[in-house]
C-alpha cells in the first residue's frame, strides 16, 4: 500500500470525507518533496503523519469559520427580500416564467445581490455566460411585463 492511501485512511478514520483526505494526503507528499527534507524513513512517516492531522485540523478550522462567516452575514433578517409583498407580485410571477438558466441568474443578480463573479462559481459557468444570460434573461423579462401591461419606466 503506498504511503498517500495510509495518510488518506488515516484521515478517514480520524473524521476526514475521502476526497479532503485524498487533497491533504496529497499536498503533505507534495510538501516534503518541496521542502527538501531528509529524514530517515520511520521519522519520515511519522512526520507525514503529523503534518497530515494538522492540515486536516486546519481545514477544518477553515471549514467552521467560513460556515459561521456565511451565518453572520448573508443570513440576517434585513437581508431578506420580501418575495410575498404585493407591489412584487407581477415581477415575481414574470421571473418565474422565464427559463431556468434566466431565472437563476436574475434571483442571483438581483434578489440575492451577488456579483457576476459570484454567480459565475455558483452556477459552474464563465462569467461572459452569466452577462449573456444575465442580458437574455432582462430582455426575456422586459417582453413578458410589457405584455402585462407594465412600461420601462414602471419596471
Amino acid at each position: 500500500m503506498a504511503i498517500s492511501q495510509e495518510i488518506s485512511y488515516y484521515l478517514q478514520k480520524s473524521g476526514a470525507n475521502r476526497a479532503d483526505s485524498d487533497d491533504i494526503a496529497q499536498d503533505v507528499l507534495v510538501k516534503i518533496l518541496e521542502a527538501d527534507i531528509v529524514l530517515p524513513l520511520p521519522k519520515l512517516r511519522a512526520w507525514l503523519y503529523r503534518s497530515a492531522i494538522r492540515a486536516y485540523i486546519d481545514k477544518y478550522r477553515r471549514d467552521k469559520r467560513y460556515h459561521q462567516i456565511l451565518q453572520k452575514e448573508f443570513f440576517k433578517e434585513e437581508g431578506i427580500v420580501p418575495f410575498d409583498h404585493e407591489d412584487y407580485a407581477d415581477l415575481y410571477q414574470a421571473v418565474e416564467e422565464l427559463p431556468a438558466k434566466y431565472q437563476a441568474v436574475i434571483d442571483c443578480y438581483y434578489f440575492q445581490d451577488m456579483s457576476i463573479k459570484e454567480i459565475a462559481q455558483i452556477l459552474g459557468s464563465s462569467q461572459s455566460a452569466v452577462k449573456i444570460n444575465l442580458y437574455r434573461g432582462r430582455k426575456k423579462l422586459a417582453s413578458l411585463l410589457k405584455e402585462k401591461g407594465y412600461e420601462y419606466e414602471n419596471i
